[in-house]
């Protein structure tokens, strides 16, 4: 048997057949209704929405709520366009009359709404005010309500369109003039985080993982995930290499795009499918660090999108310092020394070193390195030298500690160390000192031979 009108709109009014979201009431004594009896075709009818943030409640009967802390937090800024909907011919449904309630007998949302036998007057829009809360004033007739922009609330599931006509029918043959209707949102409450890796080598040039894990927001009853993005827009001294999406098949669940600065995932039918309310969707962004820039701080923060609703991340930072060493001969740094050669370690400890510097004919070498990440901007190396400019001796203690700092190319963190020149070996006398001490041998020589002579000539005359 088909519903009569009476069956049907008792709930249309109060939630579309399509709707998931509660348009809640209490009461069935209404102040405003007309007692029991026929429509009063001069009594005024309006409208009162009143748009709330919070999960699915029990069906409302059009009456006002006294109490509403149960009901989540009011959301002002929402637009609702109001439409009278008419005959095929353009012409008003006579509400006031039996014939009207027959015209529109068992009619449903999508019926209205893909134009099955119904058009529509002229659109009135109205918009939430702080406290949730818009009432306007309408002629008796059926009308839908659709939301048309959540304003300034980061809405997940907005309210579904619905069927409301004025007056209301209630128990007992009353008929409600002034109706309350409470359609329910569900906002986007999450909090995406993003967090950056080490590098995988200290060094500039090197690659760091970006990780950005999101939440997904809870939708209203049986709405849908429609959409899901995740778009991160990298900074220029970022090259984009590669993104996975954990838990997820690119290709399938999702599409990637890792182009220019555009870090970017789309999910598919098939991945929003797998969406659920709470669930952390966590994505990876590998990115080759490429140069340092005025400050050597690389921040940049990613935006999660869910059903059009928009939130975005903490920033997350890497830093990086230049280090240049000047090599420079006993104590004065204007003798510079090329060719010193350095290893630099993390650690003392460390049992391989990160890289390698040689000084050029200035005296300098530098090198750019990771300080930390966030608000860590300064990491200590440690130098080793390795081998001295020729003709030049290694310190006695080869190891220099140097705190770098983030920074731009041009200002680098400067360690200084000198070496000492190797001592002079004993060369051979030269010129006229060298004749004088050869004459001087020689007469030495003749008189230790005289004298020898003398010995022997005495001790044969004493025999």
């Amino acid at each position: 048997m088909k519903a009569t009108l009476f069956t049907r709109m008792r709930w249309i009014p109060v939630l579309a057949a399509a709707a998931a979201l509660s348009l809640v009431g209490v009461s069935l004594d209404a102040p405003t209704a007309e007692a029991a009896g026929n429509i009063n075709p001069d009594t005024p009818s309006s409208l009162t929405i009143n748009k709330y943030d919070g999960d699915q409640g029990p069906r409302g009967d059009g009456t006002e709520i006294e109490d509403t802390s149960s009901l989540g937090t009011p959301l002002a800024g929402v637009e609702f366009t109001i439409r009278q909907v008419l005959t095929a011919n353009g012409e008003e449904v006579n509400l006031d009359t039996a014939a009207g309630w027959d015209a529109i007998d068992g009619v449903v949302v999508a019926d209205v709404l893909a134009g099955d036998g119904f058009t529509f007057g002229d659109p009135i829009t109205v918009t939430t005010d702080a406290n949730g809360q818009v009432t306007q004033s309408l002629p008796h007739g059926l009308y839908i309500v659709e939301e048309t922009d959540p304003g300034p609330n980061n809405i997940v599931s907005p309210a579904q369109p619905f069927l409301v006509t004025l007056p209301l029918p209630q128990t007992g043959g009353q008929w409600l003039y002034d109706v309350n209707v409470y359609p329910k949102n569900k906002t986007n409450q999450t909090t995406p985080t993003k967090e950056v890796s080490g590098p995988t080598a200290p060094v500039l040039g090197n690659d760091v993982t970006w990780t950005i894990t999101a939440p997904i927001p809870g939708k209203a009853g049986d709405d849908t995930y429609r959409s899901f993005t995740i778009t991160d827009t990298l900074d220029p001294r970022l090259t984009c290499k590669s993104i996975t999406v954990e838990g997820f098949t690119a290709g399938t669940d999702y599409t990637a795009t890792c182009s220019g600065q555009t870090a970017n995932i789309e999910f598919t039918s098939t991945g929003l499918g797998k969406l659920e309310g709470g669930q952390n969707v966590v994505m990876n962004v590998v990115t080759t660090v490429t140069s340092l820039g005025d400050n050597g701080v690389i921040e940049n923060k990613a935006i999660v999108s869910t059903n059009g609703s928009e939130v975005t991340t903490n920033p997350a930072k890497t830093n990086w310092g230049p280090l240049e060493i000047l090599k420079y001969a006993d104590d004065d740094t204007s003798a510079t020394l090329g060719g010193a050669r350095f290893e630099i370690y993390e650690s003392r400890d460390a049992a391989e070193p990160i890289g390698e510097l040689t000084t050029g004919e200035d005296g300098t070498a530098s090198i750019s390195l990771w300080v930390g990440s966030n608000d860590v901007t300064s990491r200590d190396y440690y130098l080793k030298e390795v081998a001295a400019p020729a003709g030049y001796t290694l310190p006695a203690d080869p190891w220099t500690t140097v705190t770098v700092q983030a920074n731009g190319e041009s200002n680098p963190t400067v360690v200084q160390i000198s070496n000492q020149q190797k001592e002079r070996g004993e060369l051979p006398f030269t010129g006229a000192n060298g004749q004088l001490m050869l004459t001087i041998l020689g007469i030495a020589l003749l008189l230790l031979a005289i004298g020898a002579a003398v010995v022997r000539y005495t001790r044969a005359r004493k025999a």
